[in-house]
């Protein structure tokens, strides 16, 4: 839902004439219900139950909503230019009920324009609309019963946003357009517009969610190749080339166990909240994309040292990085030929299968070869699936996590785990630190092996050499050990 700060002040200013005694009282938040993240796997001695205070929409929705509302309650604290606008304006609306009550009309009216200009410029951030929508929707309500309207609103359809394809020096488009169909440029370029079609359906699923520009469904073509795996020199990952601390900003989990600047959905939902954000700030898409490379800050202070209002002035002026005064031509160029491939000669283009999986929601840390087996599938396409997992099992410390399991599995993967008993079992070995005096034979007989096995299991251990002391050699006990 689109709500700007001029529409509410319109709606609160329909609403005064109705309800002017509303003043008296005192406006409620509404509570947000809560949510129970419920795990697919459930365990009858152990119960997981997560509550989070997230809107109730449906389910494929909420995320990029919850991180837009969450993010604006997280600096609404601090924000004390917004908060001082809001009490500038609440006095106003005092002024002008007080005027009203006394039979001053005008000046009542003259309050309350300044009520409704101050409010609409208090810098108001759009997740906290959230909070609003239930007191509009009643102002609206009564509003239809004063006027005896019976008819359904009209569908307005959103607004439909491009990114126009063309600089004021085309030159450089050119050239890259040229660089990206021919040689090797070219080789790499198909590869990557081949690999897109893994990714193309949840890429234009968010664009379409945020309401942004398809043509950013080529973006990826000049940060990574879609190619998933990709770090740069400078720590970016994924298709989308987030860094870390931007990442974990747009609410990505980014740790030990997990960097899910490395999970195709959610990187992309990430990536298309920033470039909305990069939007809302700058209202240009060249800008947009300028910062997307740049980072804003890095941008804005661009701008703000050259005096420059768009990325020519600030090329002129020498205020921006090579990187970034050629990035928008890159980007215009990948998408002209995206567009147009014949014409530029990719032929025989054999685009990569959509991603297709099943999801599965646990509250447990699951050992990668346990959820394979359960699956009926491997490991390593377990890890296929699951790219942002970085150690041997489901992330630690991560609630209602979703692992991805081959399509059409969920059924029997959820019949069969249910009868696991250890979801993290013991890899069945111990760490051993040399002791004084300790050598393979006497170490093997501590642990119920032989000397044979730990050689095995310590293939940089040489029979020829003494064991140092301190040393660590991994030993993976024998049957009768535990007894």
């Amino acid at each position: 839902m689109k709500c700007s700060a001029k529409v509410l002040s319109i709606l609160l200013s329909l609403s005064f004439a109705i309800q002017f005694s509303y003043a008296a009282g005192k406006a409620n938040i509404p509570v947000l219900p809560a949510k129970t993240n419920q795990s697919d796997i459930t365990d009858k001695e152990i119960n997981y139950p997560i509550e989070v205070i997230i809107p109730q929409m449906p389910e494929e929705e909420t995320d990029h909503v919850i991180g837009l509302v969450m993010n604006a309650i997280t600096g609404a604290p601090s924000n004390n230019e917004t908060k001082g606008a809001v009490l500038e304006a609440e006095a106003l609306y005092r002024r002008a009920v007080d005027a009203f009550k006394n039979g001053k009309s005008e000046e009542a009216k003259r309050y309350f324009t300044l009520f409704m200009n101050r409010l609409e410029k208090a810098g108001i951030e759009p997740g906290l609309y959230f909070f609003l929508f239930d007191d509009l929707d009643n102002i609206v309500t009564k509003l239809k019963r004063i006027y005896a309207i019976d008819k359904p609103a009209p569908v307005l359809e959103p607004e439909k946003y491009s990114i126009p394809m063309e600089c004021e020096d085309n030159s450089l488009v050119e050239r890259y357009i040229e660089i990206y169909s021919s040689g090797k440029p070219k080789e790499r370029v198909k590869a990557a517009i081949e690999r897109s079609g893994m990714y193309r359906e949840i890429i234009l699923k968010n664009l379409q969610a945020f309401n942004i520009p398809e043509e950013l469904l080529w973006l990826p073509v000049i940060e990574s190749l879609f190619n998933n795996n990709v770090i740069s020199t400078a720590g970016a990952v994924g298709i989308w080339q987030i860094m870390a601390h931007r990442g974990r900003g747009l609410g990505l989990q980014i740790n030990y166990w997990i960097d899910e600047r490395r999970d195709p959905e959610k990187a992309t939902r990430a990536a298309c909240l920033y470039l909305k954000e990069l939007y809302v700030m700058l209202n240009d898409w060249h800008l947009v994309l300028a910062g997307y490379n740049r980072g804003e800050f890095g941008l804005l202070r661009d701008m703000k040292f050259s005096n420059a209002s768009n990325i020519t002035e600030m090329t002129d002026r020498n205020a921006i990085p090579r990187e970034t005064q050629r990035y928008v031509p890159q980007f215009i160029a990948a998408v002209t030929i995206a567009n147009n491939l014949e014409k530029y000669g990719f032929d025989d283009l054999k685009f990569a299968e959509p991603l297709r999986y099943d999801k599965v929601k646990t509250d447990r840390v699951i050992d990668l070869k346990i959820a394979a087996q359960c699956a009926d599938t491997t490991v390593e396409e377990i890890k296929k699936l699951n790219p942002a997992l970085n150690a041997w099992c489901t992330p630690h410390g991560y609630p209602g996590f979703e692992l991805k399991i081959p399509y059409g599995t969920k059924a029997k993967f959820l019949e069969n785990i249910a009868k696991v008993k250890d979801l993290n079992p013991s890899p069945g070995f111990i760490k051993h630190k040399v002791a004084k005096g300790e050598y393979i034979e006497k170490i093997a007989a501590k642990y119920k092996t032989t000397p044979k096995e730990i050689y095995k299991d310590n293939p940089g251990l040489s029979k020829k050499k003494y064991l140092q002391v301190g040393q660590i050699i991994v030993v993976r006990p024998g049957r009768s050990y535990y007894k």
